[in-house]
């Protein structure tokens, strides 16, 4: 396998609500140029009732790696496959509504420049602590600001400690206080991610649209590439593989595997001959690659024997087909089975685990284990390994 981010103030302050649950709330601001005389405040609720507990002057950067909601348990293992961190890190895991966090000290961090396929964005965190933002902190806070050249603010809060009326825009002021500008590009953000009394300011070191070779599928509805990686990254694909996906919609799975896998024999088929169109479009540069348009419950696949399927099954009520989902994945994983080599494996995901679970029972000889609960753009699915049992 190839080694492998209504106004606050009166005038000047905005505010792009990207959710409002009661779990996590996320938001995009620009600060205020108003000044505030106090020079350190808590939020509210319980937390802000225990004692103080904020970082030491000298404290080292925390590391944060964030990734798809169900994947932290794979990417602390791609962190240590790509000895990106210490083989021994242990990370605290946090959840946040649209992402897993992963917080390292900066002591076990080997390798600072890097690109694990599994992350969605690593930040390094100089200023970080729980309960309450203290003066000391809001002084590095603002020195970090200007070194790093951010231009915006972005949040993601889960719990009600720091809450973003009554928190946030008290956070601007004393950011202006210290003549702290932004501007509306928000190019170069920080980051303030709070789980509870927790909480975290971050500066960008890696988005996952910088993947090396990534591919940007242009197909509404198209599978996440960080959870399309995680799928190749389960499968632990080796050396000559022949991988097929038999549902490969814009071929993002296929994108991901032609990375992590590179000389890998690639196969793809979908029904819909639009999305053969953006896969061979998306895949033009990775050689070998046979992308057909046909029934995957039908189809023939000349070549050699297949060692790896790799599929993003369809399920949601646009997706499902007129005899349902348990004869589609069955006619499916039997199509897979006809053309397999003698170790074969799969891994799926989809959200109908009884479909699937009925599927693999009546093909018999075949077990199902559990990979990772995710969600996909707010839908719960899991992650499934399939062997010849």
């Amino acid at each position: 396998m190839n080694q492998m981010a209504g106004k606050m103030g009166r005038t000047r302050a905005t505010l792009q609500e990207k959710g409002t649950s009661s779990e996590a709330r996320s938001c995009r601001i620009l600060a205020p140029r108003s000044r505030i005389v106090s020079m350190a405040f808590r939020p509210r609720g319980p937390a802000a009732r225990k004692l103080s507990r904020t970082q030491p002057a000298s404290a080292r950067p925390l590391w944060l790696f964030l990734t798809e909601p169900g994947l932290a348990a794979l990417l602390l293992r791609e962190l240590k496959f790509i000895n990106a961190i210490e083989r021994k890190a242990q990370a605290a895991r946090l959840h946040l509504r649209n992402h897993d966090l992963l917080v390292l000290p900066e002591v076990v961090v080997k390798r600072r420049e890097v690109a694990p396929r599994l992350a969605t964005n690593i930040l390094v965190a100089p200023v970080f602590g729980r309960e309450e933002v203290g003066a000391r902190q809001l002084d590095l806070l603002a020195q970090a600001t200007r070194r790093e050249r951010v231009d915006g603010l972005v949040t993601s809060i889960a719990g009600d400690s720091f809450s973003r009326g009554d928190f946030l825009p008290r956070l601007l002021r004393e950011l202006g206080s210290r003549r702290v500008r932004f501007s509306e590009s928000h190019r170069r953000p920080v980051w303030f991610l709070a789980v509870d009394d927790k909480f975290y300011f971050g500066f960008a070191r890696f988005n996952h649209h910088d993947a090396p070779g990534r591919l940007r599928a242009d197909r509404e509805g198209s599978l996440p590439a960080v959870i399309a990686a995680a799928m190749v990254f389960a499968a632990k694909p080796g050396s000559n593989e022949v991988i097929l996906d038999p549902v490969m919609g814009a071929g993002t799975i296929l994108g991901e595997a032609a990375q992590m896998a590179p000389d890998a024999r690639l196969n793809g088929c979908d029904i819909d001959p639009a999305a053969v169109t953006i896969a061979r479009r998306t895949l033009a540069d990775v050689r070998g690659a046979r992308l057909f348009h046909g029934d995957s419950t039908r189809a023939d696949y000349n070549g050699p024997q297949i060692s790896l399927t790799l599929a993003n099954l369809p399920f949601g009520k646009q997706h499902r087909s007129v005899s349902g989902n348990r004869a589609l994945y069955e006619a499916i994983l039997r199509r897979s089975l006809e053309h397999a080599a003698p170790i074969w494996r799969a891994v799926l995901v989809t959200s109908d685990e009884e479909s699937l679970r009925s599927a693999v029972q009546t093909i018999g000889g075949l077990s199902l284990a559990n990979v990772a609960d995710i969600r996909i753009r707010g839908q719960a699915a899991t992650i499934w390994s399939l062997r010849r049992s």
